[in-house]
């Protein structure tokens, strides 16, 4: 997700924003960048952090669209900071899931293995997002991200365990 924040100029710019503009709307989104991980630390204990994954990747794919298709300074902004607070959100809570899903004798291999696996990706990631917004536009973008998020909500809600107030052994005997 450290993606979108990163590529928000370029989108803005896009659209026709000069660099002013589009450095001014990205600086607001940013703002507000530490509260998601708050929201995701106060949270995390207090609901099932599964759930919690699945209504920020909801989050993420409803104010992406919503960014993609804003036409006001309001909107975009709005909407951009509300998308980054959602990424944020589900950054803080995946963590702690992601490292409950495996056997203590494994644990700090297989989620160093999968965090490894997420950054190399991240390299990709920048090169589909530019070609996408240079061949379809950024509602292209974002569709790739509907995309990716959906598959999220799909695997978590069907594969995912409950782990919240669960012992580990429980868990990932």
């Amino acid at each position: 997700m450290f993606g979108f924040t990163s590529w928000v100029p370029i989108i803005l710019a896009d659209r026709g924003y000069n660099v002013v503009h589009s450095l001014r709307y990205t600086f607001f989104i940013l703002l507000l960048t530490p509260v998601g991980g708050l929201l995701g630390a106060y949270f995390a204990e207090r609901f099932e952090r599964k759930w919690q994954l699945v209504a920020t990747a909801i989050a993420i794919a409803a104010f992406g669209f919503s960014f993609a298709l804003s036409t006001s300074a309001a909107l975009i902004v709005g909407s951009g900071v509300l998308l980054t607070l959602a990424n944020n959100w589900l950054i803080a809570v995946f963590h702690p899931y992601a490292a409950e899903l495996f056997p203590t004798r494994i644990r700090a291999m297989a989620v160093g293995f999968s965090f490894s696996w997420s950054r190399l990706s991240a390299i990709f990631v920048g090169y589909w997002v530019a070609a996408i917004l240079a061949g379809v536009g950024q509602v292209g973008v974002f569709v790739m991200i509907g995309v990716a998020m959906l598959l999220i909500v799909i695997t978590i809600s069907i594969f995912g365990p409950p782990t919240n107030g669960r012992r580990l052994e429980e868990v990932s005997p």
